[in-house]
């Protein structure tokens, strides 16, 4: 109780087990190399054995058990009906108030460890905040229940004109309907075909690829030269041994690859089990976990941008994933940080204009894109493509015939550049139907953003002096979340759009005041 008769709430005890445990996760997540290349040199180096890498990492373990328990004791919420303040800190407090009028996001999360003490994490998020605002990490759920309840219902009667980066919304028009409808679901074998696609399978492998390739190499090398001390071995294997140990390393570096692939599709059908997209009213909600139930709720009001995504592997599958975007979303790749942007993973091509339209409110289907200028692509293949190819092909003419194998490299790989660059030019596309942008780029995959024009904050036109040269311009937007840009544009089409574009942006303006 404060001094102003206000009753602070403190976390219950269970509640030190997932401070503990979400400390622990919070410590691998963001130092992930840094164990990585711990690890590693624990494995090859003969200073440290068990004994100690096990009284290290007990240390390590009862340091976090200490500083959960003073993290716990120091941790207050207070509940109002059109507010909560939270304090915490571990050396220095701080306080942190959050009008539920401001919300964009909120998120439960049931991890199994919690569900036996029936404690729930809830987060709140709002617009330009660097990571989530409040964060209760293990509360009852029917109190996590009536805080939302709370939010939604300041938020439906409109208690506060909302602003969003200086731009004002319209109170939204939020009547729950009778019962959520069922938007989007996905099926296991959709979800594992997520988790192929994920980008982290790539970050994984460049992180465990070298360490494990120079540890075999190691390893072999020893054990080739005490068989050659021994005498044992035949002459002409040992000729051989160094091709024989790089195809061994190669076919194990590929069978990590595949194994981390399957992993990575494990882990997405565990993170993502039962995903279910729903809407009430004007608010989008997800619900999805395994072991750990997430639960996310985005009011579709303060969405501003869409993304659809379709990597490479994607594509061979037919299969994409999609991220709302939001004033303040983070930008970290799925699984390796805390990602407060709105996910839906496991689209089947099929399904993809069903839930686009669901998170622009609106009927989508892909346009017919636009091209960029060709000398997008003719500018990269003289500045990156044409040096490679004459260094390649003077080699060639040298009298040495030693210079023709790294000549003929040369040239192989500046025609596989070019064929790249080509397709990446080939990619790129825009469409504008007068109040939505849509920018599409990539290479193999996709990537397509799509915004309303009333969502820039601004947008600038830039020219190098080679695009003065050739009548030409980029545009770039800026968006809540990052900037979108056009590349090489006709100066004419690009005046045009910028007109078209300030047109709408004040008129937004102009309604909105």
């Amino acid at each position: 109780m404060s001094e102003h008769g206000e009753c602070w709430t403190a976390l219950p005890i269970a509640a030190v087990g997932a401070l503990y445990l979400n400390g622990i996760q919070r410590l691998v997540r963001e130092n992930l190399v840094v164990l990585f290349g711990a690890g590693t040199g624990f494995a090859v180096s003969d200073a440290l054995g068990w004994y100690e890498f096990a009284l290290i990492g007990m240390l390590v373990l009862a340091v976090g058990l200490l500083v959960a328990v003073i993290y716990h004791r120091r941790f207050r919420y207070l509940v109002a009906d059109d507010h909560i303040r939270v304090r915490q800190g571990l050396f220095e407090q701080t306080q942190v108030k959050v009008r539920f009028d401001r919300v964009q996001n909120v998120s439960f999360s049931q991890p199994v460890y919690l569900k036996p003490f029936g404690l729930t994490r809830l987060g709140l998020e709002t617009p330009g905040a660097a990571q989530t605002e409040v964060r209760l990490p293990g509360i009852r759920t029917s109190e996590a229940e009536r805080i939302h309840d709370l939010v939604a219902a300041c938020q439906d009667n409109g208690a506060a004109a909302v602003e969003d980066n200086g731009l004002r919304e319209p109170e939204a028009d939020l009547q729950a309907s009778a019962a959520p409808a069922a938007v989007f679901s996905t099926r296991i074998g959709d979800l594992f075909g997520y988790g192929l696609t994920s980008n982290q399978v790539w970050i994984l492998l460049a992180l465990f690829g070298a360490p494990v390739s120079n540890w075999i190499e190691r390893r072999s090398s020893g054990w080739v030269s005490e068989l050659t001390a021994n005498g044992l071995p035949d002459e002409v294997w040992l000729e051989h041994a160094p091709w024989l140990l790089g195809l061994a390393a190669g076919g194990l570096i590929v069978a990590l690859a595949l194994a981390l692939m399957l992993l990575s599709g494990l882990l997405a059908v565990i993170r993502f089990y039962d995903y279910r997209l729903t809407r009430d009213g004007g608010r989008l909600k997800s619900r999805s976990g395994w072991f750990d139930v997430r639960e996310k709720t985005l009011n579709q009001s303060r969405l501003h941008s869409m993304e659809l995504v379709q990597t490479a592997i994607g594509r061979a599958i037919g299969h994409w994933y999609a991220l709302g975007h939001q004033a303040g979303a983070g930008h970290g790749e799925q699984g390796l940080a805390t990602d407060r942007r709105f996910l839906i993973p496991g689209i089947h091509s099929s399904q993809l204009e069903t839930v686009a339209a669901a998170l622009v409110g609106h009927s989508w289907q892909e346009p017919d894109w636009q091209p960029i200028d060709r000398r997008f692509r003719n500018r990269l293949w003289a500045r990156i493509v044409s040096p490679i190819f004459v260094s390649g092909l003077v080699l060639w003419m040298l009298p040495q015939w030693s210079a023709q194998w790294p000549a003929a490299v040369l040239m192989l790989a500046s025609l596989l550049l070019g064929a790249v660059i080509h397709q990446n030019y080939k990619r790129w596309g825009f469409a504008f139907d007068g109040t939505r942008v849509q920018i599409r780029r990539g290479l193999i995959g996709q990537r397509i953003s799509s915004f309303e024009i009333a969502r820039c904050q601004q947008f600038r036109l830039t020219c190098s002096p080679y695009q003065r040269r050739h009548g030409l311009a980029s545009l770039v937007l800026r968006l809540p979340h990052g900037d979108a840009t056009i590349p090489y544009l006709q100066r004419e089409l690009a005046d045009d759009l910028a007109n078209q574009l300030l047109f709408q942006v004040e008129q937004a303006q102009t309604q909105t005041l």
